[in-house]
């Protein structure tokens, strides 16, 4: 199977607000982090709530299968960003985007790209 992802921030004219004090979890058909690729993984997005003294999003990533854990980290100071598209985004407000989930055009699937320094 063949996935393209393409870094993008969120192209259309609608605007989220970060969300606080919630987890998801999605089922990603291919994911990039930093540059490796995996197939058929959970991703596990906790935000910190508003009043808390920790801060940002810890992400989770796991195979699906297994529930081996490939990924782990708390990006601090960055927020996780909800769209009506079901498009999920962690970044520092509207110029770094760290984590991009989306849905591909091509078949359905969910497909997120992850780079701590940022998505360009």
């Amino acid at each position: 199977m063949i996935y393209a992802i393409s870094s993008f921030a969120q192209k259309e004219t609608e605007s989220a607000k970060p969300t606080f004090g919630v987890e998801l979890e999605r089922k990603v058909a291919f994911a990039v982090i930093e540059n490796d690729s995996y197939e058929d993984v959970v991703v596990e997005l906790k935000a910190a709530d508003l009043v808390s003294l920790l801060d940002g999003v810890k992400v989770t990533v796991k195979y699906a299968k297994t529930g081996k854990k490939i990924y782990k980290k708390r990006f601090s100071k960055s927020y996780l960003y909800g769209f009506s598209n079901g498009t999920i985004q962690v970044g520092k407000g509207n110029t770094l985007t760290q984590v991009v989930i989306t849905k591909s055009t091509y078949n359905g699937e969910w497909i997120m790209e992850l780079k701590e320094k940022g998505i360009y």
